[in-house]
């Protein structure tokens, strides 16, 4: 694996670490101070710090079944999820059914009953909609049969003005010259009738006057005199029977049959509108049960589909290859490690199945670092199960707001996470979830600067800077930038400046 040539490798720092301890004496065996020699060169600001190595890409194996059951078969962890056992659907995880089974048979016997019920409500439905059209059809029949007889009682035209309406004066109609129909005839009949009467009788008074002058003159009998009498008494009586038939008519026999049509009429009418809405109620009411019906059935088939999906969910098969790693619980949960005969909840994740190929880093970036770190940043990082190896890596994401993870232990402490992911294609399994690295994140890069160790540097309670050369001279420092082995000098000393790797010890050290 390449290791960009301005990060200093792991092995490098050990042997600077090696090189410089000696500083921590004030002198060598042989009496000797250990010197630093001042000079530029380059100067690496990075941010190191460990985390656990994960995939990139990790798919949840989690429960989807809507409740709470119990893990009968599980694969082992560590095992390694292969494109056959794809391809031959490895089951991952089974999860107890029996009690799903047991309610199959219920749902299926509910969803058939609720069928019945169904198809009995829309053949209900049907009739009462039947029902309704032939009351309806019988009611509206009626209306059209009363309309009839009052046009045939008063005439079309007349009926027409007094259909909605009752007259007030029923005498009037008779008058009325709209009136026609069965009235007028009866009318015209009473007044033919009468005149014909009128007729007879001035025929019978002609006759009669013609007799009683031949009687005179004895050119007829008593007996022809008085039956001419009497047929003019007769002819009397037939008038005035018209004329009281006419009259009778028209003050009672008129009113009483336009009531009773008119009153047939409104009755028919109000057994329509009462029909009507009658039809429009039963209808409503079948229609309620129609949908209740419906939405109890529909409710039946969702819940036996659901159980079914449940049952079909229980046994979880491979869909993808990757690395079998199981899913901690979390701690209020109380459960105990993931393995058979362990209660799973809805939702919740079984196993991890990363994909191996690609792997990164999560590291958590204290505050007062984050501001330095950015996406595209190259890193070194070092595995611990991997001594004396690197692998490059790019910084992809740092998050925005700190992590809430560790926040109840140290409220004060705000660390970011980051995510770094290797340009290390690991084929062959060689890195796995877990292992702790050490990520070394190259944040800026100086060129041609003047820098010492770290630790020939001393700091005094005013904050002031100060090295020290071989005769124990006391030089002010300005410092700059500073990685974890050098720190920039910006004032203070000299290219080819010679100073003690090791400042000399305080008076108070030296007096104790």
């Amino acid at each position: 694996m390449r290791t960009p040539p301005y990060q200093p490798s792991r092995l490098l720092l050990l042997l600077c670490l090696a090189l410089l301890a000696p500083g921590c004496r004030r002198d060598t065996p042989t009496g000797k101070i250990e010197t630093f020699t001042v000079s530029p060169g380059a100067l690496d600001i990075t941010v190191v710090e460990s985390g656990n190595l994960e995939a990139i890409e990790s798919m949840r194996i989690l429960s989807q079944v809507s409740r709470s059951l119990k893990i009968v078969e599980i694969v082992e962890e560590g095992s390694v999820i292969t494109e056959e056992d794809v391809r031959n659907g490895k089951v991952l995880v089974k999860l107890d059914s029996k009690e799903l089974d047991d309610q199959l048979y219920s749902r299926e016997s509910d969803l058939e009953s609720n069928r019945a019920l169904l198809t009995e409500a829309q053949e209900a439905m049907v009739i009462q909609q039947s029902e309704n059209d032939s009351s309806i059809r019988e009611a509206r029949l009626d209306v059209a049969y009363a309309m009839n007889d009052l046009r045939k009682l008063v005439g079309d035209t007349l009926a027409e003005r007094v259909l909605e309406t009752e007259p007030a004066n029923l005498a009037a109609l008779l008058d009325d010259a709209d009136l026609g129909g069965q009235t007028r005839q009866d009318l015209d009949k009473h007044q033919t009738d009468i005149e014909l009467a009128r007729t007879k009788l001035g025929r019978a008074q002609r006759k009669l006057e013609y007799t009683q002058r031949l009687f005179e003159r004895q050119y007829v009998s008593k007996n022809e005199l008085d039956t001419d009498t009497l047929d003019l008494r007769s002819e009397e009586l037939n008038l005035q029977t018209a004329e009281s038939k006419l009259d009778i008519f028209r003050r009672y026999e008129f009113g009483k049959v336009f009531q009773k049509t008119w009153e047939t009429l409104r009755s028919a009418r109000e057994k329509l509108v009462r029909a009507e809405a009658v039809a429009r109620s039963r209808m409503a009411q079948a229609d309620a049960k129609l949908r209740n019906r419906e939405a109890t059935f529909r409710r039946s088939e969702i819940y036996l589909a659901e159980l079914k999906e449940d049952i079909a969910r229980c046994t979880i098969v491979a869909t993808r290859p990757g690395f079998v790693v199981y899913e901690a619980p979390p701690r209020w949960q109380n459960t105990g490690p993931i393995q058979a005969g362990v209660e799973i909840r809805s939702r919740q994740t079984i196993i991890q199945l990363p994909d191996l190929s690609r792997m990164g880093v999560k590291v958590q970036i204290q505050e007062a670092q984050i501001d330095l770190i950015a996406p595209g940043q190259t890193a070194t990082v070092a595995i611990d199960a991997i001594p004396g190896r690197q692998f490059s890596g790019t910084v992809k994401k740092k998050a925005v707001l700190p992590s809430s993870q560790n926040s109840w232990i140290n409220p004060d402490l705000k660390v970011y996470e980051t995510d770094v992911h290797l340009e290390f294609e690991n084929t062959n399994g060689t890195l796995r979830p877990g292992m702790t690295a050490t990520v070394e994140i190259l944040v800026e890069r100086l060129d041609n600067v003047l820098r010492v160790p770290i630790q020939s540097v001393r700091t005094d309670e005013n904050g002031k800077h100060f090295c020290y050369r071989a005769n124990g001279e006391q030089i002010p420092v300005e410092l700059g930038k500073r990685n974890q082995i050098f720190v920039q000098i910006l004032s203070g000393l000299g290219d080819g400046d010679q100073i003690r790797m090791t400042p000399p010890p305080l008076a108070s050290q030296n007096q104790s």
